[in-house]
C-alpha cells in the first residue's frame, strides 16, 4: 500500500518538514524551539505544526539584523590641563 500523501497546507505556509528544509535545520529543531518559544512562530492546523512564510522571513531579517556589528563609543578625547 503506498504511503498516504498529507493535504498541502494552507496558501503562505509550510508544513514543518517543508519549513526545515527551507531554514536548513532538522524537524527536531523546530520542535526544540517552539518548546524555547524561539524562533518562528508555528501554528497547529489539522493536527500538524506549520509555519508562515511570512513568520520564516521575518526570522531570518531578525537574523541578519542580529548579525549586523553594533558602533563601538569612541574613547573620549584627552583634555590638556
Amino acid at each position: 500500500m503506498p504511503a498516504k500523501t498529507p493535504p498541502p497546507p494552507p496558501p503562505g505556509f509550510l508544513w514543518i518538514e517543508e519549513a526545515a528544509k527551507q531554514l536548513g535545520v532538522q524537524v527536531g529543531t523546530l520542535h526544540k524551539w517552539r518548546y524555547r518559544k524561539v524562533g518562528p512562530t508555528a501554528v497547529r492546523h489539522a493536527g500538524r505544526l506549520m509555519y508562515a512564510t511570512d513568520s520564516i522571513d521575518a526570522y531570518f531579517e531578525a537574523l541578519a539584523v542580529a548579525a549586523q556589528p553594533v558602533p563601538r563609543r569612541l574613547p573620549r578625547p584627552a583634555v590638556a590641563a
